[in-house]
């Protein structure tokens, strides 16, 4: 893993995945995907012509928030391969803010391997522990259905919905959130289930 030159943003890893701040020597793998217009769909963004274009978006983007010590992305790091296959966390959150809004963007050659799901495993403890997070939310498109399945996992709650106008189409936006009240009532479900399990098995 690369030197943490920003330690608001604490490096997060799982068994097949890490997470950690964005550089500019990131900015072929990002290209890869975000030059893709299934990629960039669902973004408030053009799809990169270019990698100069990358670097100025991590520089303008990810760089600048860390250094205005905002939380902001991560690069998705996929271990088996050293390699950014995309980039996860907050929109522009201040430090000591009691919410923060999650997005996720995966490079497509990766979909179908569950990633989202094990992101927000890595996440939502550092959401509610590290961060002391009341709530965490996070906004899918109407038409993204797959973007549904890991927040059921973790039992999101849909929370409202609003139009947003993206690329001269107007597209509604579904909000779900998870508050830490409901966040550590699952764990201490699921615990309590694996001590019952273990109890009538021994």
């Amino acid at each position: 893993m690369n030197k943490n030159l920003y330690p608001h943003m604490k490096i997060l890893q799982s068994k097949k995945l890490y997470l950690r701040p964005i550089t500019l020597d990131d900015a072929n793998d990002i290209f890869e995907y975000l030059s893709q217009e299934k990629v960039v769909k669902y973004l408030p963004i053009k799809a990169h012509k270019n990698i100069n274009e990358t670097k100025k978006f991590i520089s303008n983007y990810f760089i600048n928030n860390y250094e205005n010590n905002k939380y902001s992305h991560y690069a998705v790091v996929y271990k088996k391969e050293n390699k950014v296959i995309g980039n996860m966390g907050f929109n522009n959150m201040k430090i000591g803010s009691q919410t923060g809004e999650l997005g996720i963007c995966i490079n497509p050659k990766y979909w179908g391997n569950k990633f989202s799901q094990e992101l927000l495993a890595i996440m939502l403890p550092h959401c509610f522990t590290d961060l002391n997070l009341k709530e965490v939310t996070t906004v899918v498109y109407e038409d993204n259905k797959f973007s549904l399945k890991p927040l059921q996992v973790y039992n999101f709650k849909y929370s409202k919905s609003y139009n947003v106008k993206v690329k001269n189409k107007i597209i509604k936006c579904n909000v779900y959130s998870l508050s830490r009240k409901d966040y550590f009532k699952q764990l201490l479900i699921y615990f309590s289930n694996c001590l019952l399990v273990f109890y009538f098995n021994v």
